[in-house]
């Protein structure tokens, strides 16, 4: 998984990077909130965020009510690291949705936490070599399913950015997607599509550019993930 950390402490921030990079997570470091949220536009694949409270520039506080306001963001996982006691966090933070970690940390209760944060999350795509084995197709074959399916998630990620950038009032047609992302068994995806159906069979236009956008997202992350596999 893949873990953004936000940490203006450079010694709480190698704590938290090695943990993490010991139990097999891809992790990134941002400095503040504002760094934080540059990282969450341009890295799609960001699948939970670590974040202290105090920070300069965005806290932490501002970073997750942000982060639960986007509705391409909503559904990740906040852990919060803070030094502050229980009694001084804001109350409104506490009902973020955020689950609280108090320093000093402790290897072992992070990654409880983390854990338990990531078993809710549903992934971006169940495993690529079980999903070969389960639909029996050689290796070969697969790989150039795969490489057929980056070329239309390629092709989607630039139809909606140019539709967002344009910011017409227009649907598109997604119908290609569903089927390509009910192979990959990309949920996440198959998810928002439904919800575009629905929003267009009720003719409720309004849902359409946060649905967009979540969209956008889950299909750059879905890209990191087959140009993964793919490059293997």
């Amino acid at each position: 998984m893949n873990v953004l950390i936000v940490e203006d402490n450079p010694i709480s921030a190698k704590v938290l990077q090695h943990t993490l990079d010991k139990h097999g997570h891809e992790s990134l470091t941002a400095r503040d909130g504002d760094e934080a949220l540059e990282y969450l536009e341009s890295h799609a694949e960001i699948d939970m965020v670590i974040t202290d409270l105090v920070m300069p520039k965005t806290d932490g506080t501002e970073l997750v009510r942000t982060i639960k306001e986007r509705p391409e963001w909503s559904n990740i996982p906040v852990l919060v690291c803070t030094s502050m006691r229980p009694e001084s966090i804001d109350s409104r933070m506490q009902t973020q949705g955020g689950r609280f970690l108090f320093k000093p940390i402790r290897a072992d209760k992070l990654m409880e936490k983390v854990k338990e944060a990531l078993a809710e999350q549903t992934p971006v795509m169940r495993n690529l070599e079980h999903t070969r084995a389960q639909i029996g197709m050689e290796s070969q074959a697969f790989s150039e399913i795969i490489d057929e399916s980056l070329k239309v998630v390629r092709e989607k990620i630039g139809l909606l950015e140019r539709h967002l950038k344009e910011a017409t009032t227009a649907p598109l047609d997604l119908r290609d997607l569903s089927e390509g992302a009910a192979l990959l068994r990309a949920e996440r995806v198959m998810e928002i599509l439904s919800r575009l159906d629905k929003g267009a069979a009720e003719r409720t236009p309004a849902i359409l550019p946060s649905n967009y956008r979540a969209l956008l997202r889950e299909l750059k992350a879905l890209e990191h993930c087959l140009t993964v596999f793919s490059s293997r």
